[in-house]
């Protein structure tokens, strides 16, 4: 029996971490940290434009595999590419079944945005994976970077980006707005676009601000979650993308003429996410599929308002 008390041995770790300001940020230190551009990166066709932007700013060869209508990967067609680097989306917090890939020789670069923690699931020999922290917290920026390649931090700078300061300041006049009658809607609305437009603009590398540091903590918000996704499964099983997720984040359904559904939701109030906008590919699911977020800070009543106007 090992020793019980004193000071706590930490347990194994097999990879390095860094936190950054942003998801682009930390594909950006990826992308720095090495000289990737003999590379051939292999990429999803589901996908948020600014993975593509980003590339294209860093001089990155790549091309496409295409991705089903319930967010499943092309394996075959995977199996079948020359590629270096395979760029994998676990889109929703659900991990891409990998089983059937050899990838010793290849560097698995995940992309975890809707995962507030992660690992190694696949077991690669070359890994990076990122997440965003802003997507599915109410943390105003922050990503997490685990990898067991080398990274140079150094391209990090030592102070929080600039949109991470307007963002929060939008999110405490929407609490204000909601909790105090104070301020109007479009006083935090004009302060979320100037963050996003302040983000837009950014290309250096920042660290996390010690605003979103000293709040990250593990969620206690899953058991919430879980049960509101097991709700929507039970109340839209005909559209529903049924898919495992680590972390629940958004459920995600698919339907038919999706911007004339949300144009009616968002005249009850209801502003629902689309994971996202058409990029450079053809997919259907740019088009049909709309996300609800499960997030404890909904309380429950406005959680079944949304259900039972969807409906």
């Amino acid at each position: 029996m090992r020793a019980i008390g004193g000071e706590l041995e930490q347990l194994d770790v097999t990879y390095k971490s860094s936190f950054t300001d942003s998801g682009r940020s930390s594909l950006r230190l990826f992308l720095r940290g090495a000289d990737y551009r003999e590379k051939k990166f292999l990429l999803p066709n589901f996908f948020c434009e600014v993975i593509e932007d980003i590339l294209k700013e860093e001089g990155i060869a790549y091309s496409f595999y295409n991705v089903f209508k319930d967010l499943s990967i092309d394996i075959n067609f995977i199996k079948a590419s020359d590629y270096d680097v395979l760029y994998v989306i676990n889109y929703f917090g659900n991990y891409a079944d990998l089983s059937r890939l050899k990838l010793d020789e290849k560097i698995l670069l995940e992309d975890n945005v809707f995962l507030y923690d992660f690992e190694n699931m696949h077991q690669a020999k070359n890994w990076y994976a990122f997440n965003s922290f802003r997507k599915v917290s109410s943390l105003s920026d922050g990503s997490m970077i685990k990898t067991n390649l080398e990274i140079d931090d150094s391209h990090i700078l030592n102070y929080p980006a600039n949109f991470s300061h307007i963002k929060r300041e939008a999110k405490e006049i929407k609490y204000k707005y909601i909790h105090n009658q104070m301020f109007t809607q479009n006083d935090y609305v004009t302060k979320f676009i100037e963050a996003e437009k302040t983000l837009e603009k950014q290309h250096s590398i920042y660290r996390i601000s010690n605003h979103s540091l000293s709040q990250l903590v593990a969620s206690k918000e899953q058991s919430i979650r879980e049960k509101r996704y097991e709700r929507v499964c039970e109340m839209f099983a005909e559209n529903v993308i049924s898919i495992t997720p680590t972390f629940y984040s958004f459920a995600v359904l698919y339907v038919e003429d999706r911007d004339a559904l949300r144009k009616k939701l968002r005249d009850k109030d209801i502003f629902l996410a689309v994971h996202w906008p058409q990029s450079s590919q053809e997919n259907t699911l740019y088009d049909n599929i709309i996300s609800l977020p499960l997030f404890a800070i909904y309380a429950d009543i406005e959680f079944e308002y949304m259900l039972n106007e969807l409906k």
